[in-house]
């Protein structure tokens, strides 16, 4: 490898990601990355982060694409190009050197802050970051992942519906494949809905879905959102089972889900 290479990647790491001097030590708590989720309200992904006896959770509102990157190192799929988190990690490994931890340190005008812990030739760096650049680049790394303690008590609560929608009742935590989308993971499909998490226990996951399956069709009927699966669902009025057809690496399943449709509701005399 030309040794000019690792001095570059050096001087542009130093140039453009603003470093800092360690920070002062500060109470943390060890998280884990446990899914990516669409607030029910404004649509923006958040990433949940969770602490190892899962009693803290830590909601993140982070961009799309930042999202996608995040879900597409938790499934383990490789986009067909490096996106810019694939390309910090070619980077980083490319000069030797190794993120010791990332930690969200603070939550300020509803701005989370985040640093990431990197050796490089000997010497310790605390570089400033945006927490979804951090966790996609520590996901990559296999960095552990901290949060601070004052973080932790002044987190957000992720809003839920007043009303449990059905999707939830299934068990599915879902949102639309895009076409931007399809094309970063290689999909044949083009358009669907993307489970983007199933909860253990629940009927989608007795019934095999997982997450990463695309659902093309609900008893037959094609769907293209998740708005419309959502809609389909509200309206059903039909015994279970929900028959569903979906995409899963390639090729079409047929699944069958226990559901029970929300109840008729009653005319007056």
């Amino acid at each position: 490898m030309n040794t000019r290479f690792p001095w570059i990647a050096v001087l542009l790491i130093c140039s453009f990601s603003p470093w800092v001097s360690a920070a002062q030590e500060e109470p943390v708590v060890e998280m884990k990355v446990r899914r990516v989720v669409l607030d029910p309200y404004s649509k923006t992904p958040v990433v949940i982060l969770e602490s190892a006896d899962k009693k803290e959770p830590l909601p993140i509102w982070i961009g799309g694409e930042e999202a996608t990157s995040i879900a597409l190192e938790l499934e383990k799929v490789a986009a067909p190009r490096p996106n810019t988190h694939d390309l910090i990690r070619n980077i980083l490994n490319g000069v030797g050197a190794a993120v010791q931890r990332i930690t969200i340190t603070d939550l300020r005008n509803n701005v989370y802050y985040a640093s990431i812990a990197l050796r490089l030739r000997g010497q310790d760096y605390q570089i400033d970051s945006r927490p979804s650049d951090a966790i996609a680049v520590a996901l990559r790394m296999k960095a552990p992942i901290y949060a601070t303690t004052k973080v932790l008590a002044k987190a957000q609560p992720l809003p839920v519906k007043e009303k449990q929608d059905r999707l939830r009742k299934l068990g599915i935590q879902a949102q639309d494949l895009t076409a931007e989308l399809a094309s970063l993971l290689d999909l044949t499909a083009k358009s669907g809905v993307l489970v983007a998490d199933v909860e253990m226990g629940s009927p989608a996951a007795e019934a095999g879905v997982q997450r990463g399956d695309i659902i093309l069709k609900a008893n037959n009927e094609p769907l293209q959102k998740a708005a419309e699966l959502e809609a389909f669902l509200e309206g059903d009025s039909k015994a279970s089972p929900l028959k569903i057809e979906l995409l899963r690496k390639g090729k079409t399943v047929a699944l069958e889900l226990g559901y029970q449709p929300p109840p008729s509701q009653e005319k007056s005399p």
